[in-house]
């Protein structure tokens, strides 16, 4: 879900160098009481599972693909298996299309205070100074200069030093995930494509909360880069597993013990990160996705479908009839 800002921050570091991915799955190595923490976390979860779902209601019929914004070779077959759904529909919904990418790189370029501190105090300040040093550290070791760094808005430096320095490799690269795949395969059948949202809305949602809340959401995205590699690695494992509704749970359950904050804290800023981030995102694509007309294809990243406010609940309680499909 966060592949365009940090492909936006790699095309403004075009010199930066990156170490191959070797991250493993954390699922086996958690201990006892983080196990149990994740089953509370799952337990009556709605809609868990499942990369496909297909929803019904009068002449309606809604695909959602949940994909994945990262590149891997297993996507290509996936994607195939997916090309008929595709060219059988009348649109395709995404999260961006290329239109809002352009727009995105444009305004990355001309409008430095979208992820930049333009007036006042740099992140050297704004933090105590053991911190900084290690958030500076943490910087570095992904190719990002910490003098550049201490001048990025807190929540969208949390959001790049959330990936390790392999993730940032792979989009400054050109590999793109299932959405690109999908949005070619639309492309190429004349199947129209529209973006659930405008281009700057995470920088809108992302952006209004105050200093000192992003500050504290910085404090969760330093994660020292082989820790955060393992990470990236389960998160991968979980979507090809179709288990998309354990990745946020199990992200919290590893990450609380990472960082150095209050439990109380940390649940409040997650918490608040997860409703930016997913809740109220899905709440305003919903609209969107009910007024379609005849065959219409939702990619959206597979973290938006399961949940209480995911997307396959939301179209349950507005009538729709859900069946998970293959993959």
């Amino acid at each position: 879900m966060l592949r365009t800002l940090a492909f936006s921050l790699a095309l403004l570091l075009p010199q930066m160098a990156f170490a191959a991915c070797n991250g493993t799955d954390l699922r086996a190595t958690l201990s006892a009481r983080q196990s149990a923490e994740l089953a509370t976390e799952l337990q009556d979860m709605p809609y868990p599972d499942g990369n496909h779902w297909v929803a019904h209601k009068g002449a309606q019929t809604i695909h959602l693909i949940g994909t994945l914004h990262l590149s891997d070779p297993r996507l290509t077959p996936i994607a195939a298996r997916l090309a008929p759904v595709i060219a059988s529909a009348d649109l395709l919904l995404a999260e961006a299309t290329e239109a809002e990418e352009a727009q995105l790189n444009e305004a990355m370029a001309t409008r430095p205070e979208l992820i930049s501190l333009t007036s006042g105090p740099t992140l050297i300040e704004l933090m105590p100074p053991e911190d900084w040093a290690e958030l500076a550290d943490a910087a570095s070791k992904r190719g990002i200069p910490p003098f550049m760094a201490a001048k990025f808005q807190p929540w969208y430096l949390a959001m790049v030093l959330a990936m390790p320095p392999c993730v940032l490799a792979t989009m400054q690269d050109g590999q793109h995930g299932l959405d690109k795949a999908l949005l070619q395969i639309a492309t190429e059948n004349d199947v129209p494509a529209e973006a659930l949202e405008p281009f700057d809305t995470l920088f809108t949602l992302m952006g209004q909360d105050t200093l000192e809340h992003q500050v504290a959401l910085l404090r969760l995205g330093v994660i020292p880069a082989p820790q955060a590699e393992e990470m990236t690695a389960t998160l991968v494992a979980q979507y090809f597993d179709e288990a998309h509704g354990a990745i946020m749970p199990l992200n919290r359950v590893v990450t609380q013990d990472l960082v150095d904050m209050p439990k109380a804290e940390f649940d409040a800023v997650f918490d608040n990160m997860v409703d930016t981030l997913l809740n109220q995102r899905n709440a305003n694509w919903l609209p969107r996705i009910t007024a379609a007309q005849g065959v219409t294809v939702v990619a959206v990243g597979a973290g938006h479908l399961g949940g209480t406010d995911g997307l396959l609940n939301m179209l349950a309680d507005e009538g729709y009839a859900l069946r998970r499909q293959p993959f």
